[in-house]
């Protein structure tokens, strides 16, 4: 059995390692940068309010008017 270090891969620092072009939050979170995950993301909010929402917001803008 040999000890471990001897036969692994050669130590590297930070500044060794070049991460031009990738793209790190994909690498690290699994988040792709395509349009198509937000869309999907998009169709979960619901982004019409509702009336009753409206109907509110219409009167405070009237009351200080």
């Amino acid at each position: 059995m040999k000890p471990m270090g001897l036969n692994s891969t050669p130590f590297i620092t930070y500044q060794d390692i070049i991460v031009d072009g990738i793209d790190l939050y994909e690498d690290a979170f699994g988040i792709c940068p395509e349009f198509s995950n937000l869309f999907d993301m998009l169709r979960q909010v619901n982004i019409v309010p509702d009336k009753r929402l409206t109907c509110q917001l219409i009167e405070k803008i009237r009351k200080q008017g």
